[in-house]
């Protein structure tokens, strides 16, 4: 029996994590849609304090510090990709292995002026507690910008029973590795998306439906296609009321 508290991706990303690392910036999904359309939205942050919650790799992490962000803290519950993101970012930034479905309790009370989470919150079933957590440590009129999959996509590459809810799903990775990788995931309507935000004590200031970048159209015409007519991911921002 699959143990409750464990994170439901972690084995799947630790498999994942060095292609991920080396081909996801070249990847349609990845590179030429969802990583334009977060920086995009959270836009300058020169000055700032941020905490990346779910860091992968570290690409954004990387971003952020080249943008001119005052401090920058990090984690992911993939030991691989925090070994990875220390590898691409330095030992000068805090990178930790931990699980955003718990208490940051490292992390202290109005410390970060933004909180950025690249595609990371599908796979945490309650989102009461990581939405609690960045409203905590953000400060007053703090920033939580964080992407997603978008409901319609993900409704039809799950295909759950109803389009409804929360609903657990798997999916087969066949691009980052030789072999291929399940990789268990959540479906999430659009009101169990917006709910917990609002419940949380944000108020909601954006919702962003992502498209690819124009280069795209002459890399892989079809994905441009694709991804230009459904939307594959969203971007989400909110203030800390």
């Amino acid at each position: 029996m699959a143990d409750p508290d464990r994170p439901i991706a972690l084995e799947a990303y630790e498999a994942l994590a060095d292609g991920y690392a080396a081909k996801a910036e070249t990847k349609a999904e990845n590179g030429y849609n969802e990583h334009p359309a977060i920086r995009r939205v959270i836009g300058a942050v020169t000055g700032l304090d941020v905490l990346d919650a779910g860091c992968g790799p570290g690409f954004l992490t990387r971003d952020l510090i080249a943008a001119g962000a005052s401090r920058i803290a990090a984690f992911d519950v993939s030991p691989r990709m925090v070994e990875l993101a220390r590898e691409r970012n330095g030992p000068e930034t805090p990178i930790i292995a931990a699980d955003m479905a718990k208490p940051l309790d490292w992390l202290a009370d109005a410390s970060f002026d933004l909180v950025v989470s690249s595609l990371a919150l599908d796979y945490v079933r309650d989102w009461s507690k990581p939405l609690g957590e960045f409203r905590r440590v953000l400060k007053p009129g703090g920033r939580l910008v964080f992407s997603v999959q978008h409901p319609l996509g993900s409704y039809l590459w799950f295909r759950p029973e109803t389009a409804f809810g929360v609903h657990y799903c798997e999916a087969s990775w066949r691009s980052f590795t030789e072999e291929p990788v399940i990789v268990p995931d959540y479906y999430r309507s659009f009101e169990e998306i917006v709910g917990p935000l609002l419940s949380a004590g944000f108020a909601l200031a954006g919702v962003h439906e992502t498209r690819p970048v124009p280069e795209l159209e002459q890399i892989d015409p079809e994905k441009y296609r694709r991804h230009s007519t459904i939307p594959t991911f969203m971007v989400i921002e909110a203030l800390r009321q």
